[in-house]
C-alpha cells in the first residue's frame, strides 16, 4: 500500500519475506545472479522509474520483534530504526552484513547499475521514539515507514496514541483501493 501511496516514486518498500528467508537461509552462495533469480519474485510491483529510488525500506521480523532498515542510496547510510528500548549498536552484525548485500544487490539490478559496495554504507541507529510494551513494534514499524524521510521523522509519534494508530492503520489497509479483498468491508 505504502509502494503505492508514495507519490514521489523515490521510495522502495521491499516484502519482510525477503529478509525471513535471509535469515533462514544464513544467505548462502550470495552470488548477483543467485541473489535475483531468488529474491526478486517477491519484489512488491513499482509503477515508477527505479532509477529515481533513493531510499529502500525493508521490514523486518527477528525473534518476535519487529525492526526497519532503511537504505539511503543517495547518503550510502544504513539506518535501523528499532522501537525497543536501549538497543544501539554502531557496527553490523554478520547477517545484518548478508541482508544489506541482498538489498543493496537487488537494487543495483533494478538501477541497472555496478554492484554496490557495502564498505562504502555507513550504519546508524537514529534516535527514534521508544514503544511502552512488547506488543507495539509493528506500529510503530508502520509509522516510521509512512513518516521517515531524510533520515529523521518528517511527522512526531505520540506513544498515548498507539490504540488510534493500529485503528487508523486497520482502516487504510482494509479501505485500500489496493486492497483485492475491500469489497468484503464495503458496505452497500
Amino acid at each position: 500500500m505504502l509502494q503505492f501511496d508514495d507519490e514521489s516514486r523515490t521510495k522502495l518498500f521491499l516484502s519482510p519475506y525477503i529478509a525471513d528467508m535471509v535469515i533462514r537461509s544464513n544467505a548462502k552462495h550470495l552470488t548477483h545472479d543467485a541473489i535475483v533469480a531468488r529474491f526478486d519474485p517477491y519484489m512488491y510491483a513499482f509503477d515508477g522509474s527505479y532509477q529515481n529510488v533513493t531510499q529502500v525500506y525493508l521490514p523486518v521480523l527477528f525473534k518476535n520483534h519487529w525492526t526497519l532498515y532503511v537504505y539511503d542510496l543517495h547518503n550510502k547510510r544504513i539506518q535501523l530504526l528499532d522501537s525497543r528500548p536501549g538497543r544501539k549498536r554502531s557496527c553490523m552484525s554478520g547477517i545484518q552484513q548478508k541482508l544489506a548485500k541482498v538489498v543493496l544487490l537487488l537494487v543495483a539490478d533494478k538501477k541497472e547499475m555496478v554492484a554496490v559496495d557495502l564498505n562504502m554504507y555507513s550504519f546508524v541507529m537514529p534516535d527514534v521514539p521508544c514503544q511502552p510494551n512488547d506488543n507495539d513494534c509493528g506500529v510503530f514499524i508502520m509509522k516510521f515507514m509512512d513518516n521517515w524521510s531524510n533520515g529523521g521523522l518528517s511527522k512526531s509519534i505520540d506513544v498515548a496514541k498507539m490504540k488510534k494508530y493500529r485503528l487508523k492503520l486497520l482502516g487504510r489497509l482494509l479501505l485500500s483501493s489496493h486492497n483485492v479483498h475491500r469489497h468484503r468491508f464495503m458496505v452497500v
